[in-house]
């Protein structure tokens, strides 16, 4: 369940989350001391989602829907639990899932598709969601005060210009992300300063020679392919635009199940996710020394809240996956 809201509380700003967290600096120049050491294994696997932090992301996402769903039942209401589903393979394969593919396409149809997605709903059971938005609404509200409280418990965090992050403080929500990372700040910290510092590196790969030279391999295949796009982004987008304009027909699902898996294809030939990955990766080494020292605290924060994580849920067992 979404847990963005219009924020009604003061903003916290990044540098006062760093505070919290013991991080020092707050400006990408640095002030930390320059003997800082270079990012290891847990950092670089935390901030390009590699390595094993899919399975330890899983495991963090069930345990916290297990804390939700106990919380709930205590106060009366229900919560589903899904299955415990990590990642398998490696990074390419993960990145590229062409067996989603081969079933989905891209998921523009089922996105699109209102019947299709209430017939999922009636086949597996309706989410979380599903179920809030068939309550009366004097219900609902019930449910969700118990579940995230109201709008005046919302908070909101700033980290760097343009990336905000809102949720609230009170509810079984909030308790299960404290019950596993010790507070919201270490929360909020440890969810999103990785996922930005990625996306900053992500012009310099777009840039860098061995990825350009990769696209244009994939650009070749896909027109051998009879899909000339420019990039797999622009595969997608150009979809995604037939899909507002004509809406979720049979048509337009085929085509786009043939192109998400030719794309897919030529992403796996010419090794578009595997060069992404080393180059994110040679570049998070230049970050600031503010940046890294930033990255190196939220590392320790994950490593606690995912040993907390197998605590919640003892029995579920590691799945491997590599990078190769």
């Amino acid at each position: 369940m979404t847990h963005r809201r219009k924020a009604t509380s003061a903003a916290l700003s990044a540098c006062a989350v760093a505070a919290a967290l013991v991080v020092t600096a707050c400006s990408d120049s640095g002030s930390a001391p320059a003997s800082t050491p270079e990012l290891g294994q847990a950092e670089l696997a935390l901030l390009t989602r590699s390595g094993g932090q899919p399975l330890d992301e899983a495991r963090l996402f069930h345990a916290e829907t297990e804390l939700i769903a106990s919380c709930m039942t205590a106060k009366g209401f229900p919560y589903r639990v899904d299955a415990f589903a990590p990642a398998t393979g490696s990074y390419e394969e993960r990145e590229i899932g062409l067996d989603t593919r081969r079933r989905e396409g891209y998921g523009l149809y089922a996105r699109f598709s209102k019947e299709r997605a209430r017939k999922a709903a009636d086949t597996d059971g309706p989410t979380n969601d599903q179920y809030v938005a068939r309550l009366p609404a004097g219900e609902a509200d019930a449910y969700l005060r118990a579940l995230r409280g109201t709008p005046a418990d919302l908070r909101e965090i700033r980290f760097g210009a343009g990336s905000t992050v809102t949720f609230s403080a009170v509810g079984c929500e909030a308790d299960s992300r404290r019950r596993l990372f010790g507070d919201l700040d270490a929360w909020a910290a440890a969810m999103h300063i990785p996922q930005n510092l990625n996306a900053s590196l992500t012009d310099q790969v777009a840039r860098a020679p061995r990825y350009t030279a990769a696209l244009r391999d994939w650009r070749t295949c896909m027109r051998e392919k009879g899909h000339p796009y420019p990039t797999p982004e622009g595969a997608s987008e150009r979809l995604r635009t037939e899909f507002r304009e004509r809406g979720a027909t049979e048509e337009l699902r085929r085509r786009e199940i043939a192109v998400a898996v030719g794309d897919g294809e030529c992403a796996a030939r010419s090794h578009i996710p595997s060069t992404a990955l080393s180059l994110r990766k040679q570049y998070a080494a230049a970050l600031p020394v503010a940046d890294r020292s930033r990255l190196r605290k939220v590392a320790e924060i994950w490593s606690r809240a995912v040993a907390r994580a197998r605590d919640v849920s003892p029995t579920v067992r590691s799945h491997p996956t590599t990078d190769g």
